[in-house]
Formats: C-alpha cells, structure tokens, sequence
C-alpha cells in the first residue's frame, strides 16, 4: 500500500493554500513597520531631536543624529530585503549594514547611559 506523500495529504486544504497568503500579509506588515522606523530616523538626522524628550532647550548631541543614521540603515536594509529579496553577495551586504546598524545602535545607547551619568557642574 502506498503512503500518501505531504503534497497529497495537503492539497486542498486551506492551511495549504492559504500559506502564500500568510507570508505575504506577514511581509506587508513588516515593510510598514519598517518604513516607519525609516521615517523616524530620517526624522532623527534631519530634525535631530528625539520626539519622545518634549522640547529641548539644549543643543542636540551628534548621538541623536547617528542614531537616525542607523535607523535609516537597519530598516532601509530590511525594506530593500523584503521587497528585492536579493542573493549571494548583495545580500550578505544588506545584511552587513544592518549589524552595522546594529552596533551603531549599541554605542549610542552606550554614550547615551555615559551622559546620563556625568554630573552637571
């Protein structure tokens, strides 16, 4: 007797044909989150100030202005990913400005607690 092969047993059925569907809604939602996050840090190197700090009366760190860079570079990474879908070598680049992205992140955040705490004089 002859075992149905996966193919058999699925088609037809809605989780089957529904799958294509699934990753396309799933890659939509991601490419909104993502141009999002673009928007925000192309709003952090233009504008240079945080939105979530109110109004402030200081002048901006240049932090601020890396962290929009590194927005820009993990998410316009993740845009170009989801809708090019590249291979081989352009992809191991998009991939490398996102860790790029990443660390940027990493010393941002590290200035930033480092700032926090210095004392006033």
């Amino acid at each position: 007797m002859r075992t149905p092969a996966i193919e058999d047993r699925f088609h037809g059925s809605d989780r089957y044909d529904l799958a294509p569907v699934t990753t396309t809604f799933v890659q939509l939602i991601s490419l909104v989150l993502a141009a999002i996050a673009l928007v925000m840090g192309a709003y952090l190197l233009v504008i240079g100030r945080r939105p979530w700090r109110g109004r402030e009366a200081q002048a901006v760190a240049p932090r601020v202005r890396l962290l929009g860079v590194s927005y820009i570079m993990v998410f316009g990474s993740a845009m170009v990913q989801i809708i090019a879908n590249p291979r081989g070598l352009g992809a191991e680049a998009l991939g490398g400005m996102m860790v790029l992205g990443g660390a940027i992140v990493i010393v941002v955040v590290l200035l930033e607690s480092k700032a926090a705490r210095t004392p006033q004089l």
